[in-house]
């Protein structure tokens, strides 16, 4: 057994090169024809532009190429879940694979280009460049597929969130936009606000997913220390609500509609809300530490809404910012102590429980 794993370990590995190496051969051959040299590092009609959105293709079409290459050796779970909540999934994984990779080999370029002042590239070396931004974007976004598991898909999509949400604040036309609230991002009608709601919108899908894998890794556990099923599902449904209200958030930007942005926004606090106090108590029996730090958690949130309402010290964009980042350091912790939980049981067979469907 353990043998059959390491081989089909090794073959993963293998495919994850052989399509790094696919990235670097279509990455220069695009770039060839595309550049127009002399080409700066960074800026319109730059190598780092063309590096940017090819490895941000080439990353998407590697996660999706290693994720339908493992179709029915993938997780046996998953394929109990309908056909749309796949599709979905894979849609949602393979864009934020893609848009995680281009604004990381934007980023790169851009620290290169303030490092090499005026420095213009040929088309050879300009290919190059771009050939290897591709080469190691497939690789990454293809080992990634390969190893996906409930706690890489948490940081996954906190580091996502943090990445739009800080591309548009850097991107927004409008340099006081904190001095508003957070969702002002979301209302300039330049590439800034259409950053910042897709970001929303596409988390939002992203955590429906991470409902699937929590659901499954709580269901193991469920399962071998007799807890009741409803506890699992309440857990799913609260993330499934979180997920879609979050993208509701981007889809109905503030200037659009005033009272339904906040009705959504106050439906997934509210959601959030209920599973922070509600988890503890249900599932007492994971982590007394984790009790300790829900405790601090809601001392924490407490504490900012205070500093924000009742004293005046923060603005509702600070408080809004630590909000934000408090709730994804809760889940991360949440799942991370599901998922040691979860190392500590005994071999399982698979369990008709985990093949919850919504």
């Amino acid at each position: 057994m353990h043998a059959t794993q390491t081989r089909h370990g090794r073959n993963l590995e293998d495919l994850s090169l052989l399509l790094g190496g696919l990235g670097f051969v279509v990455g220069g051959v695009v770039a060839l024809l595309v550049l127009d040299p002399p080409a700066p590092l960074f800026g319109k009609g730059s190598v780092g532009e063309a590096a940017a959105l090819l490895g941000g293709a080439v990353s998407g079409v590697a996660f999706l190429a290693m994720a339908r290459h493992l179709g029915s050796r993938g997780n046996a779970w998953q394929h109990r879940l309908s056909l749309f909540r796949r599709v979905v999934d894979l849609i949602g994984l393979t864009l934020v694979h893609a848009i995680i990779s281009m604004l990381a080999t934007a980023a790169v370029f851009a620290v290169f280009a303030d490092a090499f002042q005026q420095l213009d590239m040929d088309r050879w070396a300009g290919s190059f460049l771009v050939a290897g931004a591709c080469a190691v974007g497939a690789y990454v976004a293809a080992s990634s597929a390969a190893s996906l598991t409930t706690q890489s898909l948490s940081v996954l999509v906190a580091a996502f969130l943090v990445v739009g949400a800080f591309t548009s604040a850097l991107t927004s036309s409008d340099p006081q936009w904190w001095q508003a609230h957070f969702s002002a991002l979301g209302a300039a009608s330049d590439a800034s606000g259409i950053t910042f709601n897709f970001t929303l919108i596409l988390t939002g899908i992203v955590l429906t997913t991470l409902a699937d894998f929590l659901t499954h890794d709580l269901s193991r556990w469920a399962a071998h220390t007799g807890e009741p099923n409803w506890k699992v599902v309440f857990v799913r449904v609260g993330f499934i609500v979180l997920g879609i209200m979050l993208g509701m958030v981007g889809v109905i930007p503030v200037n659009r509609s005033l009272f339904w942005h906040n009705m959504v926004t106050y439906v997934a606090v509210g959601a959030f809300a209920v599973m922070l106090l509600a988890v503890p108590f249900l599932f007492r029996r994971l982590s007394g530490g984790f009790v300790g730090v829900t405790i601090v958690v809601a001392a924490m949130m407490a504490l900012g809404g205070w500093l924000n309402v009742g004293v005046k010290y923060l603005n509702i964009t600070a408080f809004e910012i630590a909000a934000v980042g408090t709730v994804f350091i809760w889940l991360i912790l949440f799942i991370r102590t599901v998922a040691a939980a979860v190392d500590d049981l005994p071999a399982l067979p698979a369990d008709p429980r985990e093949a919850i469907t919504l």
